[in-house]
């Protein structure tokens, strides 16, 4: 099974500030979601876990170029996957080779396919 890392900005959470960030909130479904398919997925917070982010020389030279401000950062097998915002629950379950269909959620149209159009 893959390895996947985010490594988030300080405060990086759904109630971090006052104003509650949607994005944030649809990101802790997805992890519940990962949890529900036997995932794990490590995150390291840069306030909470400041020695993960200078102890992995990817992570460490990416801040060097990029900033923090660049973050969050996932790492898949150790190789930048996604800078600059949270992964999605597809995202996720593609690194992982997850099923990302949920039961009861329509499958995407075959547009290119001329026999699933009749």
């Amino acid at each position: 099974m893959p390895t996947i890392e985010i490594f988030e900005p300080a405060g990086c959470c759904a109630t971090s500030s006052v104003v509650i960030d949607q994005a944030a909130l649809h990101f802790n479904a997805d992890m519940d979601w990962c949890r529900q398919q036997g995932l794990e997925i490590k995150r390291h917070n840069l306030l909470k876990n400041p020695q993960s982010f200078v102890s992995n020389p990817r992570v460490k030279e990416f801040l060097d170029v990029s900033g923090t401000q660049s973050l969050p950062l996932t790492l898949v097998n150790g190789v930048i996957a996604l800078t600059g915002r949270l992964p999605n629950r597809e995202e996720l379950a593609r690194w992982s080779g997850a099923e990302s269909m949920q039961a009861g959620s329509t499958p995407p149209t075959p547009c290119c396919n001329p026999a699933a159009r009749a």
